[in-house]
């Protein structure tokens, strides 16, 4: 009998889809209007369409998982939330009465969600070992998912890459080569690694 999927989850699943079909887009752009025919490497004026692709494939992911942070992060145990900072108290994990007293009248729901919220807002995920890390949180061991990790792990450092470096060369080199290559193959191989690892998250999602 197949299992019917919670409500949470499919609004995760269809926004992933949403997502994945915005990168596909800009690749399907880089292949019409940009590739050209013949050899040779592309350059970074073409193929930044392909970086920003990757950018926003990045940006999927982080998305997936903080909709499940957002999820189960609220109902989650002591030793989870004990990780998260109250509302109003800065980046500190433990608080005073006295800042507690901000939150007269508001229920302990109210402040574990809106703290979850707050977290959250700051977070995000830089490599697999925070991922895996993340997914443990969650209840979800990592092991059943990390086939994908090798993949996600290089589209995370390529992303960072890309972000904080400009996706600059630090070799060196004239022209074209000044900016790091980057092809649609690739690309295409990242968003196959992130749908995949997404979905295989969300089926592993204690219910």
């Amino acid at each position: 009998m197949k299992k019917a999927i919670h409500s949470e989850s499919q609004a995760i699943l269809d926004r992933l889809e949403l997502n994945l079909a915005r990168v596909r887009s800009l690749v399907a752009i880089y292949e019409s209007s940009l590739a050209g025919t013949g050899k040779g490497r592309r350059g970074h004026s073409k193929t930044d369409v392909l970086r920003a692709a990757t950018v926003l494939l990045h940006a999927s992911v982080e998305d997936c998982l903080r909709s499940l942070a957002y999820w189960k992060w609220p109902l989650a145990s002591s030793e989870v939330l004990d990780n998260i900072p109250l509302t109003g108290a800065g980046k500190a994990t433990r608080f005073s009465l006295g800042q507690l007293a901000a939150h007269r009248g508001a229920s302990v729901n109210d402040v574990i969600n809106k703290s979850v919220d707050g977290y959250l807002e700051r977070s995000n995920y830089n490599n697999t070992t925070e991922v895996a890390t993340f997914l443990e949180s969650l209840g979800i061991d990592p092991a059943r998912v990390n086939t994908w990790f090798p993949k996600i792990d290089e589209l995370m450092k390529r992303r960072h890459q890309i972000v904080h470096r400009a996706d600059q060369d630090e070799t060196g080199g004239p022209g074209n080569h000044a900016v790091r290559s980057i092809g649609r193959v690739k690309v295409k191989d990242w968003i196959t690694a992130a749908d995949g690892f997404c979905k295989a998250v969300l089926s592993e999602v204690p219910r």
